[in-house]
């Protein structure tokens, strides 16, 4: 029995449960996630975007709690994969257009641009002018190729105040590459943490 199996407890699922879509995050998980970091001190963010179809629901939720919503992303696309992501997400895969077209598809959404802030670049360049006590209460992690989410966990776990949410999206536990691998990692190295839900490959950690 590995690490992933020990501390996963998972409920059997309800029939009211949500519909959800692979690939892409539930608005009605995101919202119950957010209630849950009601209390925990920090910001929200999303590292990696895409269209911002979640993205729209951070920032809504952030807004609803009187917090600040950031988006990292290159808005390019994706970077060069290694070895360990196979061909399945090329470079340039999911460009929106750069930050403007992005910020373009919030306004499209009815999002203020005074609720959020872009981070534009690759990981690890979109961290580099953080401001170093910046902390989070709720992220999503949804990067596909694998050394960039290594990099990620590695810089936003220790943003996280104790009791926030991570989201990590694409961990199928019978991957070998990708972003799963990096989380299968990061698993193995960890222990202040709990497993509070798995579901459509969607792994949800709490920082202990």
């Amino acid at each position: 029995m590995n690490l992933f199996q020990r501390k996963h407890n998972k409920a059997p699922a309800k029939k009211d449960e949500p519909q959800r879509k692979t690939g892409s995050w539930c608005h009605e998980d995101i919202e119950a996630l957010c209630n849950q970091v009601a209390e925990i001190p920090g910001e929200f963010a999303e590292i990696g975007v895409f269209r911002g179809k979640a993205f729209v629901k951070v920032v809504t939720m952030a807004a609803s709690q009187n917090r600040m919503a950031h988006a990292f992303d290159s808005f390019q696309g994706m970077d060069e994969p290694s070895y360990l992501d196979g061909k399945g997400y090329p470079k340039g895969k999911f460009d929106v257009g750069g930050p403007d077209a992005f910020r373009a598809i919030m306004d499209e959404n009815g999002v203020s641009r005074e609720a959020y802030r872009l981070w534009a670049g690759y990981v690890p360049d979109c961290f580099r002018d953080v401001d170093e006590h910046l902390r989070f209460s709720f992220v999503i992690l949804d990067l596909d190729h694998y050394e960039p989410t290594v990099e990620a966990l590695q810089w936003v776990w220790p943003r996280l105040a104790h009791g926030a949410i991570l989201a990590l999206d694409d961990f199928n536990p019978r991957m070998k590459g990708l972003a799963a691998r990096a989380i299968k990692e990061f698993l193995r190295q960890a222990n202040d943490f709990d497993i509070v839900d798995f579901f459509n490959n969607q792994l949800v950690l709490k920082k202990l």
